[in-house]
């Protein structure tokens, strides 16, 4: 068994046009276990916001971003929710800045989590003003990778706090990785910092990921196979880790690959129609007794009609998949499947962009998609249907 990417050595990178991609994806366990740490120094600033923001037991929390940064949300507000004690829900910039009377409660208090890899793209900045225009009582929490970013640099009336995650997390390649595991990370840890070592998790999840990465067989046997369809299925947190690694390989093959994503039981009402001979079957399997049943469930009922090409699980080995890593870790929570299962679409991406003769690191050859969002326009104005607070 060799591992991802060992074939390739730095001339290679640079020939195939993935000097950035590959050693960022590579390098996210030692990224997760920076920021571990980095939480740990920034406990007490950080206990101290939230305990000032959550004291108000009104006070919901909001997370919000664009693109991947926006799935950090999905992929975290249920298990935000279960550890904060109050309700948290997901809304992306690209709704608030056009919808902000339907994103937002304008009577209620907020703590609005905002999560942005550069900061740079229209909507960060322009939500925060939407926010602070709009509603009465408001926090912001900043997560971000790039502290010179616009979104970490810019004023508000209300009290901000910003959390910067070491430099290496601000990727560079155009598809989000590191930026992306180690921001829902460290919004992971927001729900622990009760705990007397928050963060005793990620050596378990680290490890799980050198793990993943150590079955390069199958991955690159995988990401060499002629799929033009592409579906990740996941329940809970890996529904929307599910999220997250649909746009990632459509996003890392220019879309020559079509993705899709739903829930197991979700997948079952229509849109199982998708799948063709052509079609990738990716399964983000659970941990939990009780959700397995249903994984196993719909498991079986694909294998009794049109199969795909190929199906592959994430978790321990199950009934009727034609291949599985294995994170070799029973401990591993699914929160923390979250987070480490997003790595295989990552490399699926990479080695399925590499077969279709594009570069990793710039997959769009005519710009359609860009590192960071371009010629959005931001008009002024408070949309109609909203009554400023301020």
């Amino acid at each position: 068994m060799t591992a991802v990417f060992s074939e390739f050595d730095a001339t290679n990178l640079v020939t195939l046009g993935a000097t950035h991609t590959i050693p960022e994806i590579l390098g996210q366990p030692g990224l997760w276990e920076e920021i571990g740490a980095l939480v740990e120094r920034e406990r007490p600033r950080l206990q101290a916001f939230l305990l000032e923001a959550l004291g108000n037991p009104e006070r919901i929390v909001v997370l919000t971003g664009a693109g991947s940064s926006a799935y950090i949300g999905e992929l975290l507000q249920g298990t935000l929710a279960r550890k904060l004690g109050r309700c948290v829900r997901a809304v992306p910039t690209t709704d608030i800045v056009t919808h902000p009377e339907a994103s937002l409660a304008p009577a209620g208090p907020v703590l609005l989590i905002s999560f942005a890899r550069s900061g740079n793209s229209p909507e960060s900045v322009a939500t925060l003003e939407r926010a602070d225009a709009t509603l009465k009582d408001l926090r912001h929490l900043v997560i971000t990778c790039n502290a010179q970013g616009s979104l970490a640099t810019c004023s508000s009336p209300n009290p901000k706090l910003v959390l910067t995650l070491p430099p290496r997390s601000d990727d560079k390649g155009l598809a989000m990785t590191g930026s992306f595991t180690g921001m829902a990370l460290a919004g992971l840890l927001l729900g622990e910092l009760d705990r007397p070592t928050p963060g005793d998790g990620i050596p378990v999840l680290a490890a799980a990921a050198r793990a993943i990465f150590e079955q390069g067989d199958l991955l690159r046997k995988v990401g060499g196979l002629p799929f033009t369809r592409a579906i990740f299925l996941g329940s809970g947190p890996l529904l929307g880790a599910a999220r997250e690694a649909h746009l990632k390989l459509q996003e890392l093959t220019a879309g020559a690959v079509i993705c899709a994503y739903d829930s197991f039981l979700g997948f079952r009402h229509g849109p199982k129609a998708a799948i063709d001979p052509r079609t990738l079957l990716i399964y983000f399997c659970s941990g939990e007794p009780s959700v397995r049943l249903y994984e196993d469930d719909l498991l079986a009922e694909i294998e009794g009609g049109e199969r795909g090409l190929f199906r592959l699980g994430a978790g321990e080995a199950r009934a009727h998949m034609d291949g599985f890593l294995d994170p070799r870790s029973p401990a591993l929570s699914d929160d923390h499947r979250a987070i480490c299962f997003v790595l295989v679409s990552q490399v699926l991406g990479v080695y399925r962009s590499l077969s279709l003769g594009l570069r990793p690191d710039t997959p769009s050859p005519s710009g359609t998609i860009s590192r960071v969002v371009r010629g959005v326009t931001i008009h002024a104005g408070v949309p109609a249907g909203l009554t400023s607070a301020r």
